[in-house]
């Protein structure tokens, strides 16, 4: 068995971290969360105008975004418009963030 040795390698230059950190990110397999927590922050972006004045985000969960909205008669009203939603979110944020909507009455 031969001995390994160490060759002498070209140094690199010191990497900023903002470049690595997209694949870091990536590789530790939170790309979806933090997909999650952008789609929450940017809802007035994002959804339909329909939607907006009228309901939070809630989270995800097994690609089913939850929706809170303000009582029974909004949810009736836009249980209509969920395909619209879920494709401005494809949209947006890819096919595999979210692909069911479920509408929570807000209990205040």
């Amino acid at each position: 068995m031969r001995a390994k040795y160490l060759s002498y390698r070209e140094r690199r230059e010191p990497t900023e971290i903002s470049e690595v950190l997209g694949s870091v990110i990536e590789r530790a397999s939170v790309n979806i969360e933090v997909r999650q927590g952008d789609l929450i922050r940017r809802w007035s972006e994002v959804a339909p105008a329909d939607w907006v004045e009228v309901s939070t985000p809630i989270g995800i969960r097994d690609l089913t975004l939850l929706v809170e909205v303000k009582n029974g008669t909004v949810a009736s009203l836009l249980k209509y418009q969920i395909p619209s939603l879920i494709a401005a979110i494809s949209e947006e944020f890819g096919d595999d963030l979210a692909t069911a909507v479920r509408l929570r009455v807000s209990r205040s």
